[in-house]
């Protein structure tokens, strides 16, 4: 029942993530978009409250999965298209350092609220309820302004947002001036008088829902940034952090002491039985709880870095240090017979390295990344698209982790050695996916894309695939041998004049 619930919320999201486009496109624009995502939020979780029958909740879930998918579409959108290009990183990944914040959040009101289902799934409401107010308290996306030639208002947008009416005035200057001259160049025209007409906003008011995604994937530019977003959003999945997040309560168990007395072996009566099973999942929560707190704490130093060394780089970083922490905590299932020791050491390691890895860069970098490398014309589809890849990811996990945690298990063992040893195994295979992800991340995410203007991000995606792959395979491998390995910012720089209109 909780997997088909879950399962159906995840589609429910899914679904979600494609209306974030119609909600933006009205007159109201990103910030009215974000307000409705929040109402079906709210509304989703209060009702959970109140429901009386599986099926009460199933409904409810599909109005809160709606509203998840939506908010995450838009606003990584909206804080990307108004923060600074030199702080865009940071401002971005906020959106994953709240994230983690309402996941350790969660579990606490798990261990607060655990004897009332109502409460704890009606607390989901107050975050929504407060998103509901705040997000008309900032200001509209200025580019969102800008598409839809409202000029005036993008001016009073930026000036709030930067603070100054100079630097407002130059920034508007320079996006608009952009995309005008790229739409007259895309079209073949020489640009000499661009500034007389609005080409780009006739341009794309030509344009309709699925134009847009069918231009996702036909037109060269923004194709290779669907690939790109495709591997960091699915290098989210891949690297099994879900896992440990849906599952910690499981995989904590499977590692917790066994063989001492249970009241069940001493013939006690039911209260003996229900203090212990307390004991147990007592402890389990506060696991969760170290597992939710160390994973917003460890997003904090991706937060001083993410603009400094680059998106790439950071996530290639968190990448290699899973693998290899996977394979260590995949071993000491293995290797450790005390279960008292296993369960510190996994615990340990569940808690801290992993998740100071994820923190650094699997954990920001793939809803950062999304949304900043597609055209202002195609950015709702393209964050949509991102979007729904990894919450694809998510619901083939929940779907198929129990199942392939049993295949992979060996089989005429007692039933503590056949637990075990299938948890390790399918965390060796995570390892490997996290090992493939990192192939594919190193040769076809493009770098330089850190403290640029989200225009100048046309140049980095006009550029073939292959000249990519051979600019990082050449970086590595000119390199003398005994130098330190460089920032990506040195060691992969891609010149924003070497464009080519091929695929």
């Amino acid at each position: 029942m909780n997997v088909t619930i879950l399962t159906t919320a995840c589609a429910a999201i899914i679904h979600g993530t494609w209306l974030s486009d119609p909600l933006q496109e009205t007159k109201l624009g990103r910030r009215a978009a974000l307000s409705v995502s929040a109402f079906f939020c709210a509304m989703g979780a209060l009702g959970s409250a109140w429901c009386e029958e599986w099926w009460h909740i199933l409904i409810c879930r599909l109005i809160l999965g709606v509203g998840i998918g939506a908010k995450a579409s838009i606003a990584p959108v909206l804080a990307a298209e108004g923060a600074p290009d030199h702080l865009r990183g940071r401002l971005l990944m906020m959106w994953q350092v709240f994230d983690t914040f309402g996941i350790f959040v969660g579990f606490v009101c798990f261990w607060i609220c655990r004897r009332s289902w109502q409460a704890l799934l009606g607390s989901a409401a107050v975050p929504s309820l407060i998103l509901l107010v705040l997000a008309f308290l900032c200001p509209e996306s200025p580019r969102f302004l800008i598409r839809n030639n409202k000029i005036a208002k993008a001016f009073i947008s930026l000036r709030q947002l930067r603070g100054s009416d100079i630097q407002a005035a130059k920034d508007l200057y320079y996006i608009h001036s952009q995309l005008q001259l790229q739409t007259e160049l895309f079209d073949g025209k020489r640009p000499e008088k661009w500034w007389e007409g609005d080409s780009y906003q006739e341009k794309v008011k030509n344009q309709f829902f699925f134009k847009r995604v069918w231009a996702l994937f036909t037109v060269p530019r923004n194709r290779r940034a669907v690939v790109a977003a495709f591997l960091v959003m699915a290098a989210q999945q891949l690297c099994g952090i879900n896992v440990l997040s849906f599952y910690s309560s499981t995989l904590f168990r499977s590692v917790a002491p066994s063989n001492e007395e249970t009241p069940t072996s001493r013939n006690c009566n039911i209260a003996d039985i229900v203090n212990c099973n307390s004991l147990t999942d007592n402890r389990v929560a506060w696991q969760n709880i170290g597992f939710g707190l160390t994973n917003f704490l460890f997003t904090i130093p991706a937060y001083l870095w993410i603009d400094r060394k680059g998106r790439r780089i950071l996530l290639l970083y968190s990448l290699g240090g899973i693998f290899f922490t996977l394979i260590m905590i995949a071993g000491f299932f293995r290797l450790i017979n005390d279960n008292d020791a296993r369960i510190g050491v996994v615990s340990a390691l569940t808690i801290g390295v992993f998740t100071l890895f994820y923190g650094i860069g699997a954990g920001p970098v793939p809803f950062t990344f999304s949304a900043e490398v597609f055209p202002l014309a195609f950015r709702e589809v393209g964050m949509s698209f991102s979007v729904m890849v990894n919450f694809v990811g998510l619901s083939l996990l929940i779907l198929f982790v129990p199942p392939l945690t049993a295949a992979l298990s060996p089989k005429g063992l007692d039933f503590e050695t056949y637990h075990l040893l299938g948890q390790s195994n399918m965390l060796f295979f995570f390892a490997g996916l996290n090992a493939l992800a990192f192939v594919l991340v190193f040769f076809l995410v493009p770098s330089r894309t850190a403290e640029i203007s989200l225009e100048e991000m046309d140049a980095i995606f006009n550029t073939r695939t292959s000249v990519h792959v051979l600019d990082h395979l050449s970086a590595v491998l000119r390199r003398p041998r005994g130098q330190e390995r460089e920032s990506e910012d040195e060691e992969t720089e891609i010149p924003l004049e070497r464009t080519a209109p091929g695929a």
